[in-house]
């Protein structure tokens, strides 16, 4: 009778012992799968938006006293400033005189732009202090501040770039007044500073962490938990440079030449003359925003 007994236990034993272990691997598993759902979930999601971004913001900007419009299609907002190379032409400009030009243009609108990200860092660093569950309702909250940032940079180009760098270009050739581009990007750079910070604390006011200095932003980006390091970064998630190496399909580490490789393969793909269908045409427009994003940071040569 006892034998009986204690043959019954461990057959209850290893009954629950083998449940035991089968419901921590079928929950890993789960959980697993469902972080990766989500993290694909909140890709499309922030694809969506940037897309919807693009359509919404006017995309053209008028050079005035020259009467023409200079367009800005690449993301987030540049040119490649196909219009006002025309205009210098049809202004008797030499041809060396208008390359100089466009590649100083150029270049300073990559400084701009590496200048912006910087500073839109330390905003998506400020999405994980905030300390926010990853869900629909706080993604698409911080999706706000996320598209707020993007028109700091349209303005900052539409507003600023254009009036006191490229129009002040022209002028500088016909003789009408000095330009310091450096100076100009230096003034420019601060004024994304300012915006930047001004949209962090707004941020945390309305998530309800109060900063009361720049410095205690600061110390506080720093000071993360074991806890927050394990959790999937909302500042990865949102990240511009991240959502373009991912487009491509390539690494943070390509090299130019792995990325330029990389983008023939996939237009190769998706071309139009290739591939007539919607998705492969909508596909390729993605695959060509992330392409000249990562040209414009000077990560394609």
């Amino acid at each position: 009778m006892v034998k009986m007994l204690i043959i019954i236990l461990c057959i209850i034993i290893a009954i629950f012992i083998i449940g035991s272990i089968t419901f921590l691997l079928t929950f890993k598993k789960n959980r697993i799968e469902s972080v990766d759902t989500q993290i694909k979930k909140n890709e499309e999601l922030l694809n969506t938006n940037r897309k919807v971004w693009m359509r919404n913001t006017k995309r053209t900007v008028l050079v005035d006293k020259y009467n023409y419009y200079e367009h800005f299609e690449e993301f987030p907002f540049n040119s490649e400033f196909i219009n006002t190379k025309e205009y210098l032409v049809n202004n008797s400009f030499s041809f060396t005189t208008t390359n100089d030009v466009i590649k100083e243009l150029s270049d300073a609108q990559s400084k701009l732009l590496n200048f912006w990200l910087v500073e839109q860092r330390k905003l998506l660093k400020a999405f994980d202090q905030t300390g926010l569950e990853d869900t629909y309702e706080n993604r698409n909250f911080l999706m706000k501040f996320y598209n707020e940032s993007l028109n700091i940079y349209m303005k900052i180009m539409s507003q600023g770039f254009v009036p006191r760098i490229l129009k002040a270009k022209i002028d500088f050739l016909k003789g009408e007044n000095l330009l310091d581009v450096n100076s100009q990007i230096s003034t420019m750079q601060s004024w994304i500073t300012k915006a930047i910070a001004d949209l962090i604390n707004e941020l945390f006011k309305q998530s309800g962490v109060y900063q009361q200095t720049h410095q205690n932003t600061q110390s506080q980006y720093n000071q993360y938990t074991h806890q927050q390091q394990k959790q999937s970064r909302m500042s990865d998630q949102f990240s511009d440079i991240n959502w373009a190496y991912q487009t491509l399909g390539v690494s943070p580490k390509a090299t130019s030449d792995e990325i330029k490789k990389q983008y023939r393969k996939l237009a190769m793909t998706y071309h139009p003359d290739k591939n007539k269908t919607p998705e492969a045409k909508d596909k390729m427009v993605e695959i060509n925003r992330a392409y000249q994003f990562l040209k414009s940071i000077n990560k394609v040569n």
